[in-house]
């Protein structure tokens, strides 16, 4: 995605990994699609505790793109979020 037309840009950590989504900036009357990129690689999978980080991080970017398009911000997670016992 092209970060220069990002209305938002977000990055947090995640166990050993970063995180950062990206957003880019809405046509009237669309959908807009984030994208969340993985440093220096997407896991296989996740602890309980690195799961609670990665929601944690985007549930904050969520709240922060809502104030910046004046509306509400909505996460569909196609992913299973079950986590591996420790």
């Amino acid at each position: 995605m092209n970060a220069t037309a990002a209305i938002l840009t977000r990055t947090w950590s995640v166990g050993a990994r970063t995180c950062t989504l990206t957003v880019p900036r809405p046509k009237r009357g669309k959908p807009v699609h984030a994208c969340i990129e993985w440093s220096p690689s997407v896991p296989l999978s996740l602890s309980a505790a690195e799961w609670a980080q990665y929601r944690a991080g985007r549930d904050a970017a969520m709240v922060d793109l809502a104030r910046v398009v004046r509306g509400k911000a909505a996460v569909l997670s196609a992913c299973n979020e079950r986590s591996e016992a420790p």
